[in-house]
């Protein structure tokens, strides 16, 4: 039980994520408004975390800068680069259906899970879930550049592989230690990019001080890296990678929800539709035992 309270907590956290990113990208230019994200939540974890040495020791230490370089700075520059040439919707649609199935499809090459049919009727069931909630905002003649999918889709590829990386992290090094470090690196890599491809001014500066970049920074170092990223690092060593990765078939309809509330964005029946399906799959999934190889 109290693993599934996690994941619905998770979820939730990620779902109203969008929503805090799109009122900061408002002041702020997005890898920077990344970098400040990861950097700022390593700092206040720095206070009172110990224990961030066993990231580094007995030869972990690779796998902690390259799980930290896929996952926070491969996954965020290129995303919001590829957003850049991307429609929104198509970004979530490419980002959303990846995510599940790329992490089973790693989970079975590494051994971590046994493909069965479960497995591919509820990636199915989730995907078609995913494609009814975006279809209505992808748009006719999306003009979409072929290298911005391709930065959506290897962002994808960057989170997934970092998530397999990391996954054995978990344990030897606790999660609140390891969502520490692993936000300080990337966080100085993004902020790197940043100062390299972003313009940075005594005004975008001042904009950290205005009530929606304050606001947004909160919840996003608070809830999104702190709190959301570290449940996920619990559920990735108790239920493995796949099984943790399915708050991508939930997390999505309360962004939608919450887009809809705070943004006016429409919802019509073939979203709501997608969105039962979303959460079938996510229910079918959670509910039967996935199975293992022995080892």
């Amino acid at each position: 039980m109290r693993n599934f309270v996690l994941f619905a907590a998770m979820s939730l956290i990620w779902g109203l994520t969008w929503a805090a990113i799109k009122v900061g990208l408002g002041d702020l230019p997005p890898l920077l408004l990344a970098a400040a994200r990861y950097l700022l939540a390593a700092a206040l974890l720095a206070i009172g975390v110990r224990g961030t040495g066993a990231a580094f020791a007995e030869g972990r230490a690779r796998p902690t800068i390259v799980s930290a370089l896929l996952v926070n700075t491969g996954t965020y520059g290129l995303l919001f680069w590829g957003m850049q040439h991307v429609p929104s919707g198509l970004s979530g649609l490419v980002n959303l259906t990846l995510i599940p199935v790329l992490l089973f499809a790693l989970a079975a090459l590494t051994g971590e899970e046994r493909p069965t049919w479960h497995h591919a009727v509820v990636l199915a069931i989730g995907c078609v879930g995913v494609i009814g909630l975006f279809w209505a905002r992808l748009g006719a003649g999306s003009d979409a550049s072929g290298l911005g999918l391709a930065a959506i889709v290897a962002a994808t590829v960057s989170y997934c592989v970092g998530s397999v990386v990391a996954r054995p992290l978990v344990g030897p090094v606790k999660p609140l230690a390891l969502t520490m470090v692993q936000a300080a690196i990337g966080g100085a890599a993004l902020l790197g990019l940043s100062l390299v491809l972003e313009p940075v001014s005594r005004d975008t500066l001042d904009a950290f001080l205005t009530p929606a970049a304050i606001g947004s920074l909160l919840f996003l170092l608070l809830l999104g890296t702190i709190v959301a990223y570290t449940i996920y690092l619990v559920l990735l060593r108790e239920w493995g990678t796949m099984r943790a990765g399915l708050y991508a078939f939930v997390s999505p309809i309360i962004a939608l929800g919450t887009g809809a509330w705070l943004f006016g964005e429409a919802i019509g029946w073939l979203e709501i539709g997608g969105a039962a399906l979303m959460l079938v799959a996510a229910a079918m999934a959670l509910l039967r035992p996935w199975e293992e190889r022995p080892t």
